[in-house]
């Protein structure tokens, strides 16, 4: 069997990737949906599995080349997004005051008991998935770490005050499973460098791979 052209392989398995990209953040939407009651049952898994889950899907979906094409532009893909999220910056802005917001436990309290608000976090996060996306593939190291940093000293500092204050800051939940989600968002707090250090040492060695390959050619 022949093999096939190098242009035409590459476009073949960037179609099937962005089809499983498509396919995993619908199963992931519907999860979130489905499953709404049980995945926010609890404080921890409200906030440690049901918004990442929502946000996650936001992200695939952006992978899937939902935000790629401009309608109407002549030939290639056009990212609309362009002359509004330079180098990512305000992508990323939107996405902290996001996360933000879900981190305050009346947010959480409101979600519960009204409908609206529920469909305004399933929008708010999917599209905040949407510009990290984005967002990530414009800023540089040096703004990606910026970003970083501030969100893990956020998450931290939350996690802290969920486990050392001595009142229930959410009516909706048990001051047992508070205490649970802050030691679960300092988690988070101490992974997410270790798994960004992990992704640059990727780019890092891929890079090095791709010159030294164009170097022997």
């Amino acid at each position: 069997m022949s093999k096939l052209p190098p242009r035409l392989g590459a476009c073949l398995r960037t179609v099937s990737t962005r089809r499983l990209c498509a396919v995993a953040s619908t199963a992931l939407l519907v999860i979130a949906v489905f499953f709404r009651q049980s995945m926010t049952a609890t404080m921890v898994l409200h906030m440690l599995v049901h918004i990442p889950v929502i946000l996650v899907a936001g992200v695939l979906a952006g992978q899937a080349g939902l935000l790629d094409v401009k309608p109407g532009a002549p030939g290639g893909k056009v990212h609309w997004l362009a002359k509004y999220n330079g180098h990512g910056i305000p992508g990323l802005l939107a996405v902290a005051f996001m996360m933000a917001y879900w981190m305050i436990p009346r947010s959480l309290d409101n979600v519960l008991v009204s409908d609206i608000a529920s469909i305004a976090k399933f929008a708010g996060l999917f599209i905040a998935g949407l510009l990290l996306l984005d967002s990530l593939s414009r800023a540089d190291s040096v703004i990606k770490l910026f970003f970083l940093g501030n969100f893990v000293w956020m998450t931290a500092i939350v996690g802290l005050v969920y486990q050392e204050n001595p009142a229930r800051l959410c009516n909706s939940y048990l001051m047992g499973d508070q205490e649970a989600t802050g030691f679960g968002l300092v988690i988070v707090a101490a992974v997410l460098p270790m798994l960004w250090l992990w992704a640059e040492y990727r780019q890092s060695r891929q890079r090095t791979v791709q010159q030294a390959s164009g170097f022997v050619q």
